[in-house]
């Protein structure tokens, strides 16, 4: 009886094996927010904004984007090749990253109003070794359809952070609790992923040596010379609004941010991600084949926008009395925002997944010149929020301009499903 409510075909069977994790791993965070913001004050939600933002951007540069090539190559050692290159420049950018902190850690806390919590920053350098060889590690698992560890390192990664901040919490130490337990959850996704590789493909790595390491990163050398700027200037214009509010009206306002990030995120995540992953791995193989990938790309976005249209009207309608409800009176103004920034969310939902199409058909440059206008436009929504001394006008402007270039992203995407950019 429970077998024939299974999907049947192969792209759905891979879609609900990674929202089935990724249900469970977004879930939980979502299920103990209310505890959360009932032990953790919305100043202390700043701060922790800010860590994420700042090691969110910095995780970017430490592979050179090489993990995003992993999908390309025909063969399996050049896929290995890459995932050791993105692997080992994580670990380089880590140890510079400390070095920085060691020497300059006082001056960059001024720097960016943090002076009281300076310690965080030597927990930086980790925390980006430890996201950027999990996606490096990701991608392969990807490549080679490892759905259900991909699934179940969510989960863990999950359950670990969860857990690890709420007992924190409970004991009283304030943000480190909550910075600890990202840490935490990292660490626990990395370590299950590099377990399975291990295991699993052990023999691929082992052939490597350094001619072969050179020479795919010469071949894929266009993913670090646009996608390191092109990505650092889309994170740096999704973390914007943490690092700018938060210096502009002050922490509690970057807290209250980041619940709405995270109360939307979630739901997003549980279905966008485990799509998005499943198309990347269908669209590459026929991209490969045929050099587009139309059907896989309509079928990908009838989906998205199908679940789109039933989920966010109901979500801008009831959003600021289930914030209320849910986290507590004082958490209200998290849902005002959330119905502000909901015409953003809708567009990224249906067309972030598909965005991949940039580096399966190797248009690395066209995206470079995508997020160098979004990071222009989001430049200026703030900048005119700060001029007019308002928290909300800067929301409007950041959701009206991502949602413009969210637009132009979908039209450019299918273009190149088509194989005609």
């Amino acid at each position: 009886m429970i077998g024939r409510l299974l999907p049947k075909s192969a792209f759905a069977r891979n879609v609900f094996t990674l929202m089935t994790g990724t249900t469970l791993a977004q879930a939980i965070p979502v299920m103990i927010s209310p505890i959360l913001t009932r032990l953790y004050s919305p100043q202390e939600f700043g701060v922790f904004a800010f860590y994420l933002a700042l090691v969110s951007v910095l995780s970017v540069l430490a592979t050179g984007r090489y993990e995003l090539a992993i999908m390309v190559p025909r063969k399996e050692r050049g896929a290995a090749a890459i995932t050791a290159i993105a692997l080992c420049a994580s670990i380089i950018v880590g140890a510079i990253l400390f070095l920085v902190v060691v020497v300059f850690g006082r001056e960059i806390a001024t720097l960016f109003n943090m002076s009281e919590h300076y310690q965080l920053f030597y927990w930086v350098p980790l925390s980006v070794v430890l996201m950027a060889g999990y996606q490096a590690l990701n991608y392969w698992c990807n490549r080679h359809s490892y759905y259900r560890t991909m699934a179940t390192a969510r989960m863990s990664q999950s359950v670990s952070m969860s857990a690890s901040q709420v007992g924190a919490g409970y004991a009283g130490v304030g943000v480190v609790g909550l910075v600890g337990g990202a840490i935490a959850g990292h660490f626990s996704a990395f370590f299950f992923l590099l377990v399975r590789v291990l295991k699993s493909d052990r023999q691929a790595f082992r052939r490597l040596n350094l001619s072969i390491l050179r020479a795919m990163a010469r071949r894929y050398v266009d993913f670090p010379k646009y996608l390191i700027a092109a990505h650092s200037l889309n994170m740096a214009s999704f973390q914007a609004p943490i690092i700018a509010l938060g210096s502009m009206f002050g922490s509690s306002v970057s807290g209250f941010f980041m619940l709405t990030q995270r109360v939307i995120g979630a739901p997003m995540s549980i279905v966008a991600s485990a799509i998005g992953d499943v198309f990347r791995q269908e669209a590459s193989r026929a991209y490969l084949e045929s050099g587009q990938c139309k059907d896989v790309y309509k079928k990908t976005f009838l989906r998205l926008l199908c679940i789109a249209v039933l989920a966010f009207p109901v979500f801008f309608i009831i959003a600021p009395d289930m914030f209320a409800l849910v986290f507590g009176e004082k958490w209200r103004v998290s849902g005002e925002y959330a119905r502000i920034l909901t015409p953003m969310f809708f567009l990224q939902f249906v067309t972030s997944p598909l965005s991949s199409m940039y580096m399966l058909a190797q248009k690395q440059r066209l995206d470079l010149f995508w997020q160098f206008f979004l990071f222009l436009l989001i430049v200026f929504s703030f900048a005119f929020a700060y001029f007019l001394d308002s928290i909300q006008a800067g929301l409007y402007f950041y959701s009206i301009s991502y949602s413009i270039m969210y637009f132009i992203n979908g039209i450019l995407s299918y273009r190149l499903a088509l194989g005609t950019v």
